[in-house]
């Protein structure tokens, strides 16, 4: 994810942060300035934020007012959150709100191709939730590359860069099949998209 993050990576809201681990790195090494950390439950937080918030991330008051209170940013982080959300859609909407120009929103989004749920889905018709991973059973919303994509992009958000990694292995089987069975060894989407004049 750091790769994707422009430099400096100024303002930066970490949007269902935790105690803010990521943010506070980015101050580290990407040039961020003033980190806030969204999440519904506001602790501790780590060494180097600046502001935490709780409130509900699918409230488009909570957050209106929090891009207001703290904004315009020019880096949003949405790393493994918006497929907990009801309408994650809306969310990227108001976040697109609370951007500066040549701002970027960058997610990491789940793969719903990924072979640990397609292959047991079509080799015995079903797959497990689990507590955690790509199946945690608190996922609300599953995405493909492009159902992630039009998310991402559908507020009128400029799409820069989507990929996933693979790993070398992964990668020499990738281009051994000429492409076609990387999305299904991709766990999550990395997305950037920037808004533009």
């Amino acid at each position: 994810m750091f790769d994707i993050v422009p430099e400096p990576a100024g303002r930066v809201l970490d949007l269902g942060g935790g105690v803010g681990a990521t943010g506070a790195a980015l101050k580290r090494t990407r040039g961020a300035t003033f980190v806030v950390v969204a999440d519904l439950v506001a602790g501790d937080t780590a060494d180097g934020v600046d502001v935490a918030v709780s409130g509900n991330l699918e409230d488009p008051t909570f957050l209106r007012k929090l891009l207001e209170d703290h904004g315009p940013f020019d880096t949003i982080l949405c790393l493994d959150v918006l497929e907990h959300l009801r309408d994650p859609w809306s969310t990227v909407e108001e976040l697109h709100k609370g951007l500066a120009l040549n701002g970027v929103v960058v997610a990491s989004i789940p793969n719903v191709n990924h072979h640990s749920l397609v292959l047991p889905l079509v080799l015995r018709g079903r797959y497990e939730l689990q507590d955690a991973g790509l199946l945690d059973r608190t996922h609300l919303r599953w995405f493909t590359k492009a159902s992630a994509v039009e998310m991402m992009t559908k507020s009128g958000l400029k799409l820069e860069t989507v990929g996933g990694y693979l790993g070398r292995k992964k990668g020499l089987l990738n281009a051994l099949s000429f492409g076609m069975l990387g999305r299904f060894m991709i766990m999550q989407y990395l997305v950037r998209v920037r808004r533009v004049a």
